[in-house]
C-alpha cells in the first residue's frame, strides 16, 4: 500500500535593505497541491483588530502554476464587525505548482498610530520584525501540511544579519508539519538580532527551550527579568502536557504602546517610554499571560462572539496563579495579583457592559478594553473557589478542577476539535452535576453584565476575600487624546479638571493608564504644553464615590 505524501506549503522570505535596516520584504509562496476552479483559496485580512493591512492590489502579486500564468482575483467577504477580510479566487484551476510573489513593505507608524493587534511589520533598530496574518493570504484547507520557511539573504545584507521564524532561525529552510495556519499564525524577524540566551540554533529544538529576541538594547527592568520566560517555559509546557516544544518571545520597541499578543510557539512584547515605570510583577503578569495565550483559547461562537472572557480571563488567571504555583514567585505576588484583577473587575464604571458590545468597542472606549480580561479573570477566580469547595482540593499550589478543564481543553484545542460555551458547559456539568449552582444561568449573565456575586464563596479556605470599598476609576477625558497628544472631552468636575487639565492642552509624556485599572493607587502623569509654557499634572483616576469590592487579605501576601 502506498503511503499518501503529505502536500507542502514552502514560504521564501527575501529581506530588502536600506540605509536603516531592513525594509521590506519579497514574499514567494509555494503550494504543492492542486485545487479545483471557481472556489476561494485564501483569505486575507485586509483590517484586523485595529491595523491595516498591506495595500495589496491583483496586480501586486503574481501567480503562475504548471500551465503559465494565473490571476487571482480578490473579492471582500461581507462582515458585521470591525474586522475585514477578503478572498483571494484563481480563474481557473491550479495544476502542479503553484507559486505566488509579491513584495510588502513595513507599516509606516509614529507616535499617533492607534494601538492594536501586534502583527504589523515594523522597523525597530535596524531590522524589522512582524506575524504571517498582517502580509500573507492564508491557505483554505483542513489538510495537514509539510510548512517550511527559508530565508534568502541578498549579497548586501550586514554580515550581523539573522533571521528567525516562530519554529526556529534560518536562514536555512525550517519545517514544521500542521495546519495552513503554521505560517500565519507565526512570527518573522530580520536583521542585527539579539537573544537570550546567547545559544546556537541547533539547540534550538530542545526540550522545553524558550529564547527572547530584541533589536538594540532592553529597558533596564525588561532586561533583568528577560530570563523568567526561560524559567517559566518548561514548566508551563509541563502544566498543559506538551512536549518537545520551543519558544520564542519577539521584543520591539515602538513609537506608541505597550503589551503583548500571542501566537503558535511564540509572542511578541511592545514597549514604550512607559515600560520604565512597569515594576517586575507587572512585567511577570505580562509575560505570563501571553504565554498561556498560546497554549489555551477557545473558539469563536457561530453568532461571532469570540469567547474572550476565558481567552484573557484565563491568561489573567493564569498570570496571577502559575508563577507562584512553579515556585518562580512568592506567595505575596499570587494575592496581590488576584486583588488586582479582581479590583480592576468591580472599580471598572463599565462592570455592567454586555461582553458582546464590549467586543465590538474595544479600541474606542476607556475601560472597556479590560472587560474580557478583569471580568473573566473574576469570573473563573469563583469557578475555581465552587469547583475546588465541591471537590475538596483546596491546595491552590495543586491542580485543582479548573485546571483538569482548562488543560483538557488545551489538549482537544491541540487535536483540532473545536471548544465553545456548550463544551464548557459540559466540563461543569461533569465537576458540578445538576446541583444548587445554575452554572449555565450564571454564565449568560456574567456575560450579559450582571454582577458576580462573592459573597457566595464566603469562608472559603483557598480564597478568603472580605468585602470592601474601592473609589470607581474614572480617567476624565476622551481616550482619544493619549493618541492623538490633544486634550478633549475633559469631563467638569472629573478628576483631571479638578487637577487643572483643559480641553486643548497638548501632551508632551503621558504614563501609562493600564497600570491605574489595576492599582487603586495608581496615578495619571501627564506632561502638558500649555500654551507657552510647560506643566506636569499628576492626578489619580478615580471617583469620590465608591463601590463594592472583594480583596485578598494582606497576610495572604
Amino acid at each position: 500500500m502506498q503511503l499518501a505524501i503529505r502536500p507542502t506549503i514552502w514560504l521564501r522570505l527575501t529581506p530588502h535593505f536600506d540605509s536603516l535596516g531592513v525594509s521590506a520584504l519579497s514574499v514567494r509562496l509555494e503550494i504543492f497541491q492542486e485545487f479545483p476552479t471557481g472556489q476561494p483559496m485564501f483569505v486575507f485580512n485586509t483590517f484586523l483588530d485595529n491595523v491595516p493591512a498591506p495595500p495589496l492590489e491583483e496586480s501586486d502579486v503574481i501567480a503562475i502554476d504548471d500551465q503559465g500564468a494565473l490571476p487571482f482575483k480578490f473579492v471582500n467577504i461581507p462582515t458585521k464587525g470591525r474586522n475585514r477580510q477578503q478572498h483571494w479566487c484563481p480563474v481557473r484551476a491550479v495544476k502542479g505548482t503553484l507559486v505566488i510573489a509579491y513584495d510588502v513593505s513595513a507599516r509606516k507608524v509614529d507616535k499617533f498610530t492607534p494601538v492594536g493587534t501586534r502583527i504589523d511589520l515594523r522597523r525597530d533598530q535596524g531590522g524589522l520584525q512582524g506575524v504571517g496574518k498582517w502580509f500573507l493570504p492564508q491557505l483554505i484547507s483542513d489538510l495537514t501540511y509539510t510548512n517550511v520557511v527559508e530565508w534568502r539573504l541578498p549579497s548586501n545584507a550586514p554580515q550581523e544579519t539573522r533571521c528567525l521564524w516562530s519554529f526556529g532561525e534560518g536562514p536555512k529552510a525550517i519545517k514544521r508539519v500542521g495546519k495552513s495556519d503554521a505560517i500565519w499564525d507565526s512570527v518573522y524577524m530580520a536583521g542585527p538580532i539579539r537573544s537570550y540566551p546567547e545559544t546556537k540554533p541547533e539547540f534550538y529544538n530542545s526540550e522545553g527551550f524558550s529564547v527572547c529576541h530584541w533589536f538594540g538594547s532592553l529597558p533596564e527592568n525588561l532586561d533583568r527579568i528577560k530570563g523568567y520566560n526561560t524559567e517559566l517555559f518548561p514548566r508551563m509546557m509541563a502544566h498543559f502536557r506538551s512536549h518537545d516544544e520551543t519558544y520564542h518571545v519577539f521584543i520591539r520597541k515602538v513609537p506608541f504602546g505597550y503589551g503583548g499578543t500571542g501566537f503558535l510557539s511564540s509572542y511578541v512584547l511592545e514597549y514604550d517610554e512607559t515600560i520604565h515605570a512597569a515594576s517586575d510583577d507587572a512585567l511577570t503578569r505580562l509575560f505570563t499571560h501571553e504565554m498561556v495565550h498560546s497554549f489555551s483559547k477557545m473558539d469563536h461562537e457561530d453568532g461571532g462572539y469570540d469567547n474572550a472572557w476565558f481567552t484573557e480571563g484565563i491568561a489573567e488567571f493564569y498570570s496571577a496563579l502559575l508563577p507562584y504555583r512553579f515556585g518562580l514567585r512568592p506567595r505575596g505576588y499570587w494575592a496581590d495579583s488576584i486583588n488586582s484583577h479582581v479590583r480592576g473587575y468591580f472599580t471598572s464604571p463599565r462592570i455592567n457592559m454586555d461582553m458582546h458590545y464590549a467586543m465590538k468597542a474595544f479600541f474606542d472606549e476607556w475601560y472597556v478594553d479590560w472587560i474580557a480580561y478583569k471580568r473573566g479573570c473574576s469570573y473563573l477566580v469563583l469557578l475555581d473557589a465552587i469547583l475546588r469547595r465541591a471537590s475538596g482540593k483546596f491546595d491552590i499550589t495543586t491542580l485543582g478542577p479548573l485546571d483538569d478543564i482548562v488543560i483538557d481543553m488545551a489538549q482537544r484545542t491541540k487535536r483540532g476539535e473545536m471548544i465553545r460555551s456548550n463544551e464548557w458547559f459540559g466540563y461543569l456539568r461533569r465537576f458540578l452535576g445538576e446541583g444548587d449552582f445554575p452554572f449555565e444561568e450564571h454564565f449568560y449573565g456574567m456575560i450579559r453584565g450582571e454582577t458576580l456575586d462573592f459573597s457566595m464563596i464566603a469562608g472559603h479556605p483557598t480564597y478568603r476575600f472580605f468585602r470592601c470599598d474601592r473609589r470607581i476609576l474614572e480617567y476624565g477625558l476622551d481616550r482619544s487624546s493619549l493618541r492623538t497628544r490633544h486634550i478633549t472631552g475633559v469631563i467638569k468636575d472629573s478628576p483631571p479638571d479638578r487637577a487643572g487639565i483643559k480641553d486643548g492642552d497638548v501632551i508632551v509624556k503621558a504614563s501609562n493608564h493600564n497600570q491605574c485599572a489595576e492599582d487603586i493607587h495608581a496615578k495619571m502623569t501627564l506632561v502638558l504644553q500649555k500654551g507657552d509654557r510647560e506643566e506636569t499634572i499628576v492626578y489619580l483616576p478615580r471617583l469620590d464615590q465608591t463601590t463594592l469590592s472583594y480583596e485578598l487579605p494582606q497576610e495572604e501576601a
